[in-house]
């Protein structure tokens, strides 16, 4: 089977560099752009299922990606990006000028903590490659899309690659572009990562 991984479009509160994990909203303009791209790409590629993180932006993008092939979105929670806690609906300065030494912690101790009233990063982890282990036991020869965010590319990439959660930070994935990775009985192949269309 083959996985694709795609980041949603790009929304107003990127541009804010906001912190918004489970916060909704949806693509804007050039996020909607970043969409069309995709389904003309995907248009040429045969896949069976897409899945999508349950948040709008996500879901959104991977409604425009099957619009032509009319393929159903399959919504999954377990795709939604990390949840920042009382952090959320806040700015990156904002965080930093009156949370810097909390900033700090975490950003020293990611792997055992969590930002204050969220998600602990292993509890993140594990939630996203379960979602993964489970959509590729039940899609074996089928090939699929799956539409989430950031951070839940990056826990994807590290468990597919076998480096696992100490990886996380190796990985980036941009808005509108796809990883995809070939998946056997015996061994999976990374084909490309944050390729752009």
């Amino acid at each position: 089977m083959k996985v694709y991984l795609v980041r949603h479009g790009e929304t107003d509160w990127n541009l804010r560099g906001m912190f918004y994990g489970w916060t909704d909203c949806d693509i804007n303009e050039k996020g909607i752009m970043q969409a069309e791209r995709l389904k003309k790409y995907f248009g040429t590629i045969s896949y069976d299922k897409i899945y999508a993180s349950d948040l709008l932006r996500a879901a959104h993008t991977a409604e425009i990606i099957a619009e032509d092939k009319k393929i159903d979105v399959l919504k999954d929670s377990c795709f939604r990006e990390l949840h920042y806690g009382d952090w959320e609906d806040k700015e990156g300065s904002y965080i930093r000028e009156n949370h810097g030494e909390e900033l700090s912690r975490w950003l020293k101790e990611w792997k055992t903590s969590a930002f204050p009233g969220g998600e602990a990063f292993f509890d993140f982890y594990q939630r996203v490659t379960d979602g993964l282990i489970r959509v590729i036991e039940e899609n074996k020869s089928k090939n699929v899309i799956i539409v989430s965010h950031n951070g839940p590319m990056s826990a994807m990439l590290c468990h597919l690659t076998g480096v696992g959660p100490d990886g996380f930070w190796r990985f980036f994935s941009e808005q509108g572009c796809y990883s995809s990775a070939f998946i056997s009985e015996k061994k999976i192949t990374i084909e490309k990562i944050n390729c752009p269309v």
